[in-house]
C-alpha cells in the first residue's frame, strides 16, 4: 500500500471526526442532542499497513444533558433513564427532547408532529395500562356538580362540658348552648356555594347531638338533628355502618340537594376538638385553563374552578443497548436488532427516572472538549497532509535520479 493511499486514509477519516465534532458544535443549544465520537479502525490489507478507517460513529448516551427551565407545562425533562415515545407516521421512535405541544386536535405532539405516546383513559377516566395511543386533553369545559358525599372526621372531648338541653337550649347564636361547630363549602346542581355549618352538643358520656344548618337556617326535621354516639374506648358506634348521616336541602332554583356527612374515622377521646378531615365533594362550573403533569407522567387538565381530570399517563422507554440504536433525523432514535426491543414502563418507577414539567433536557455536549477535539483533529489532518507531501517530494526526487 502506497504512502499516498495511507495519507489519504488519514485525511479522509480525520475530515469525517472533524464532521462529527462540528456537528456536535452546532447542536450545542440542541434539546436532547447526544454527542457523538468517531472511533479509529486500522486496516489491514493481506497483512500489509492500509491506513484508517472510522469504524463507528458513537452517541453519548451516558451523559445527561442540562436542565433548561421555560415554564411550559407541556416542556417534560426525564431525571434519570428513559426515552420519549413517539409516532412517526405509524412508526415508534425514541427521543429525550421533550418540547412538546398541542395540535389543532388537542394532541401532544412535538414540533415535528409526532404523537406522544402513553397510556391512555377508559369513558370513566381511569387509565388503561399496557396499551399504548397517542395521549390526547379534553379541553371543553366541565358542567357544574352538586355535592353529595362529605368527608367529616373529628375528635369529639371527652372532657367537654356537658350541656342540659333542658336548661340551655340550643341555640346557634348563643355559644354556650354547644360544645364546637365547624363549617364546609358544598355546591348545589348549579354550582352555586352554600355553607353547611355543624354543631356539636355534648349530652354526658359518649352521646352527643349533632344540629345541621344551611346558609344559617335549620334544616328541615327530620335533617335538622342527628344523634351521635360512643364507646368506652372513643370510637363511633351510631350511626352504624355506613358510620353516615344523611341531609337534604332545597335550594332555590336548583334541584334537591341529597348527601351524606360520612362520619368514618371519628372519636371522642380526652385529647382536644379536632378535625381529621373536611372535605365535600362537588364543585362550580370551570373553564380549561391548562394542563399540569406529575412526576409519575399523569397527565391533568386543569380548570378555573381549581378541578383536574386526568388524560393520561406518560410511557418511557429504555433498551438494552443503547449504542444499537438506529439514529433517525431531529434527534430520535429507532429499536434495531442490536438495540433489541423498546422496554416500556412509567415514569418514576423501577429503573426509569422521574419527569419535571417547565423545564427540558438539552444537550449533552461540552463545548471546551469539542474544542480541544477541534484541534487535535486539525494537527492530524495537518500530519497525513505532511505525509502526503513528503511522498510526493520522495517521488519528485526518484524520478530527478533516474
Amino acid at each position: 500500500m502506497s504512502m499516498f493511499t495511507i495519507g489519504l486514509s488519514g485525511l479522509k477519516t480525520t475530515q469525517r471526526a472533524l464532521e462529527v465534532t462540528s456537528h456536535n458544535i452546532a447542536n450545542s443549544s440542541t434539546a436532547g442532542f447526544k454527542s457523538g465520537s468517531a472511533e479509529f479502525a486500522s486496516v489491514y490489507n493481506g497483512g500489509q499497513r492500509g491506513g484508517v478507517t472510522v469504524s463507528d460513529i458513537k452517541e453519548n448516551f451516558s451523559r445527561e444533558g442540562g436542565v433548561v427551565n421555560t415554564g411550559s407545562a407541556l416542556d417534560l425533562a426525564i431525571t434519570g433513564q428513559g426515552f420519549f415515545v413517539v409516532s412517526e407516521n405509524g412508526r415508534m421512535a425514541y427521543t429525550q427532547a421533550g418540547q412538546f405541544g398541542l395540535d389543532k386536535d388537542q394532541q401532544i405532539v412535538n414540533a415535528n408532529g409526532n404523537q406522544l405516546q402513553g397510556y391512555g383513559i377508559d369513558a370513566n377516566g381511569n387509565l388503561v395500562p399496557g396499551v399504548l395511543t397517542s395521549l390526547k386533553v379534553e379541553a371543553a369545559n366541565i358542567p357544574a356538580e352538586a355535592t353529595t358525599e362529605v368527608e367529616f372526621s373529628l375528635n369529639l372531648s371527652s372532657a367537654s362540658d356537658v350541656i342540659n338541653p333542658a336548661l340551655n337550649p340550643f341555640n346557634p347564636t348563643d355559644g354556650s348552648s354547644y360544645n364546637y361547630s365547624q363549617s364546609t363549602e358544598i355546591f348545589d346542581s348549579l354550582g352555586n356555594s352554600h355553607t353547611l355549618t355543624q354543631y356539636f352538643v355534648h349530652n354526658g358520656g359518649g352521646n352527643w347531638d349533632a344540629h345541621y344548618f344551611v346558609n344559617g337556617t335549620a334544616l328541615a326535621a327530620p335533617f335538622d338533628t342527628a344523634a351521635l354516639t360512643f364507646d368506652v374506648n372513643g370510637q363511633l358506634t351510631a350511626p352504624v355502618a355506613p358510620p353516615s348521616v344523611s341531609l337534604s336541602f332545597a335550594p332555590a332554583g336548583a334541584a334537591v340537594m341529597n348527601f351524606d356527612i360520612n362520619l368514618t374515622n371519628s372519636t371522642q377521646f380526652g385529647s382536644g376538638f379536632n378535625i381529621y378531615k373536611n372535605d365535600g365533594n362537588g364543585f362550580t362550573a370551570g373553564e380549561f385553563a391548562g394542563i399540569a403533569v406529575a412526576a409519575s407522567g399523569e397527565v391533568f387538565a386543569t380548570f378555573t374552578n381549581g378541578e383536574t381530570k386526568l388524560q393520561g399517563q406518560v410511557v418511557l422507554a429504555n433498551f438494552s443497548n443503547l449504542h444499537g440504536l438506529e439514529t433517525a433525523n431531529r434527534t430520535m432514535w429507532y429499536a434495531s436488532n442490536e438495540s433489541g426491543a423498546a422496554l416500556y414502563g412509567t415514569p418514576d418507577s423501577g429503573s426509569y427516572g422521574s419527569l419535571l414539567s417547565g423545564a427540558y433536557i438539552g444537550s449533552n455536549v461540552d463545548i471546551s472538549e469539542q474544542l480541544v477535539d477541534l484541534m487535535a483533529f486539525q494537527q492530524n489532518y495537518q500530519a497525513n497532509a505532511k505525509t502526503i507531501s513528503s511522498a510526493d517530494q520522495m517521488m519528485q526526487i526518484l524520478f530527478n535520479a533516474t
